[in-house]
C-alpha cells in the first residue's frame, strides 16, 4: 500500500521532458514547413519569369522608352544650393521664411513671390523650386586625423547652417535670385528687430567693459599714491612697478574686448555666406533616372499582372 501511494517523480519528470521535445519539434517543423513554403514561392516566381521572358521583356523596353521620351520633352532646369550662416537670427525662422516662398510657387503667384523678393514677374517666373533647411557639418576630432589600425575617426557635429536649395529654368538668374534672397532676409521686420537688440547688447556690453577699466585706473591711481608715500620711507620702488604693469594688462585686455566689440558693431550682418550659388553651365540630366523609373515600373507591373492570372487559372 505504501508503495501505491508514494508518487513517482521520475515519471513526471519524463512526462515534462517528453512533452519539452514535442513543443520543440512542433516548431521545428513549423519553420520547416515555412522554409519550404518561401523556396517553392521562389522557385514558381523564377519559372513564371522564365515562361513569360518575352513579355517582361517587351514592357521593360516599353517603360524605358517611354522614360527616354518624357526625359527629353521635359524641359531642362539648373539646380544649385547656398550655405549661410547666423549668429543673431533663430536659423528655423529663416528656413521657414525662405520655405513660406514655395507655398507661393506652388499657388502660381508668381506676382506676390516678386514682391517679396524685389525682382520682376518674368524673373520670378524662372524659379519653380526653393527651399530651405537646417543642416550640421560633420568635422573630424581634432588630433585623430589619421585612425590607427583597427580604429575609426571619430567625427563630431560641428557648427549649424541653413541650406537654400532652388530649381530654376534661367541659369543666369541664379546671381541675382542670391542677392535678392539675402535682401529678402535682412530686410524682414524680425531680423531688423534681432539686430537692434544685438546692437544694443553689444553697447551694453561696452559701456560696463569701460566701466571696469575706469576703475581699474582709478585703484591703479590709489596704489601709485600709496606707493609713493611708502617710497619716502625707504622702501624699495620695484613693488610699485610690479602692480603698476599688472593694472596695465588687465586695461589693455579690456581695451581690446572694447576693439572686438565696437569692430562686430560695424561688421554685424544678418546672415554671412558660406557657399554661395554655383552657376552650372549645363542641366540637370534626369534621362538615366527617368529611363530607369519608368523601366522597373513597367516590369513590376507586368509582372504582378502575371502573378494575379496565374493565380486566378488556379482558383
Amino acid at each position: 500500500m505504501s508503495e501505491q501511494n508514494n508518487p513517482q517523480p521520475q515519471q513526471k519528470e519524463i512526462d515534462l521532458l517528453d512533452v519539452t521535445g514535442r513543443i520543440f519539434s512542433g516548431i521545428g517543423r513549423g519553420i520547416q514547413a515555412l522554409f519550404g513554403w518561401i523556396k517553392q514561392l521562389v522557385v514558381n516566381c523564377f519559372r513564371l519569369a522564365f515562361k513569360y521572358w518575352w513579355i517582361l521583356l517587351l514592357l521593360t523596353i516599353l517603360g524605358g522608352a517611354l522614360g527616354y521620351f518624357k526625359a527629353k520633352m521635359q524641359k531642362p532646369f539648373f539646380q544649385t544650393e547656398m550655405l549661410v550662416e547666423t549668429q543673431i537670427i533663430p536659423r528655423a525662422q529663416i528656413a521657414d521664411r525662405i520655405n513660406g516662398l514655395q507655398s507661393l510657387i506652388a499657388d502660381a503667384n508668381k506676382a506676390a513671390l516678386a514682391g517679396m523678393l524685389n525682382i520682376t514677374v518674368s524673373e520670378a517666373e524662372a524659379i519653380f523650386f526653393i527651399k530651405a533647411d537646417v543642416i550640421n557639418v560633420r568635422v573630424e576630432t581634432p588630433g585623430r586625423r589619421v585612425a590607427a589600425e583597427g580604429e575609426s575617426i571619430t567625427e563630431e557635429l560641428g557648427p549649424q547652417f541653413i541650406r537654400i536649395r532652388v530649381r530654376l529654368w534661367d541659369n543666369d538668374k541664379i546671381e541675382k535670385l542670391e542677392q535678392a534672397i539675402l535682401t529678402f532676409i535682412e530686410t524682414d521686420p524680425y531680423t531688423q528687430e534681432r539686430l537692434a537688440i544685438f546692437r544694443r547688447n553689444n553697447l551694453l556690453q561696452q559701456e560696463a567693459i569701460q566701466t571696469e577699466i575706469e576703475q581699474l585706473r582709478l585703484f591703479q591711481r590709489k596704489n601709485i599714491e600709496r606707493s609713493s608715500s611708502v617710497m619716502t620711507a625707504g622702501n624699495t620702488p620695484l613693488m610699485v612697478v610690479n602692480e603698476e604693469r599688472t593694472y596695465v594688462g588687465e586695461i589693455l585686455e579690456l581695451q581690446n574686448q572694447i576693439l572686438a566689440l565696437q569692430s562686430a558693431f560695424e561688421l554685424v550682418r544678418p546672415l554671412s555666406v558660406i557657399q554661395p550659388f554655383f552657376q552650372f553651365e549645363n542641366p540637370v540630366d534626369r534621362l538615366l533616372r527617368n529611363v530607369l523609373l519608368y523601366a522597373f515600373l513597367f516590369f513590376t507591373l507586368g509582372y504582378c499582372s502575371l502573378l494575379i492570372r496565374e493565380g486566378w487559372k488556379r482558383v
